[in-house]
């Protein structure tokens, strides 16, 4: 047994390092479709104004094609339950 509780077994079984690179790139992709909503916020910092007019441009187009929708229910949510005092 290890510090962290993965049993050696498991441990020797990981991904490739190709394995790991494709995941991050489905994990970008999905979140670049799902969390639109974020991003022109977050590019807002940088001082590059085509940045922020590109995250504004890709957040209209995720929201034209309904992708928004599973991040704003999920702000409603936490908006009732804060109101609710939970």
């Amino acid at each position: 047994m290890t510090p962290d509780a993965i049993p050696p077994e498991l441990r020797r079984r990981g991904g490739s390092p190709r394995q790991v690179l494709a995941l991050c790139l489905v994990g970008t992709l999905v979140l670049a479709l799902f969390a639109s909503r974020d991003l022109p916020g977050w590019a807002d910092r940088f001082e590059d104004p085509g940045i922020a007019r590109l995250a504004g441009d890709w957040d209209a187009a995720m929201a034209r094609l309904g992708l928004v929708r599973p991040h704003e229910a999920l702000r409603e949510a936490m908006a009732r339950l804060l109101a609710a005092g939970w």
